[in-house]
């Protein structure tokens, strides 16, 4: 158990990539919370985890309240968090250009994928200061490095978590960790929303992804804050080693 003590926050753990880092940083003996919209596909990614040590919190981040759940759910444990994963996300209305983008879902997929994960943030800054080497990680995207017709809002908020975290990195030099982590083209929900004619089996998996996720939220993870890692260089490898 490579993470037993570590204590870990994954946001968006109802589903895809979320569910997946729920369930590998338990099996590696992390202390794990997790939020999302969705009730009860949050209650499925929990089934079967050591009980005493994971908790899952309903609700959407954008609301107050459950932001403020999420610390409630914590500080009933621990006064400290090491790892926040900010892996929820909406897509928007896919295949939708800049020009015809509704407006209430132009502020709707910001508020969720960008303002959500900075006021969580701000809600949870007591805590990540208590941690133990904290660290941050985005869950950003190729479209939010190199913007693309039709993603629409999706790329936009994807490429203002890329300045958020870079401001943050620099913010948090004396602090802590900050990486930016691009999964590239995975077998999600979203996913095949996004492209429908794109054949899951042709790209990778989110348990594909898992290693480099793993090692970032090691107390020794030599990687410098601030670095913009694409996931699928750390396909096959063994988060436990040294690679940098």
């Amino acid at each position: 158990m490579h993470l037993d003590g570590r204590r870990i926050l994954v946001t968006g753990g109802s589903s895809g990539i979320g569910r997946t880092l729920v369930r590998g940083f338990s099996q590696e003996g992390a202390h794990v919370w997790t939020s999302a919209r969705r009730g009860e596909e949050l209650d499925a990614t929990v089934v079967g985890l050591v009980a005493d040590r994971t908790h899952s919190v309903a609700g959407d981040i954008t609301h107050p309240t459950t932001r403020q759940a999420i610390v409630d759910s914590i500080e009933a444990s621990t006064q400290g968090l090491d790892v926040v994963v900010h892996a929820a996300g909406i897509l928007g209305p896919p295949r939708t250009r800049l020009a015809d983008y509704p407006e209430d879902e132009w502020r709707r997929v910001f508020e969720v994928n960008m303002t959500g994960v900075h006021l969580l943030h701000q809600a949870l800054a007591h805590l990540l200061a208590n941690g133990i080497h904290p660290t941050v990680i985005g869950v950003s995207s190729g479209v939010g490095r190199t913007g693309r017709a039709g993603w629409g809002m999706y790329a936009v908020s994807k490429h203002a978590l890329e300045g958020w975290l870079e401001t943050l990195a620099d913010e948090w030099k004396d602090v802590g960790r900050v990486y930016s982590v691009n999964p590239g083209g995975t077998a999600t929900d979203m996913r095949a929303a996004a492209v429908p004619d794109e054949d899951p089996a042709s790209i990778q998996s989110p348990e594909a992804i898992l290693p480099v996720f793993l090692h970032l939220a090691r107390t020794d993870c030599s990687i410098s804050s601030g670095e913009r890692i694409d996931a699928r260089d750390w396909i096959g490898t063994d988060p436990w080693s040294d690679q940098t």
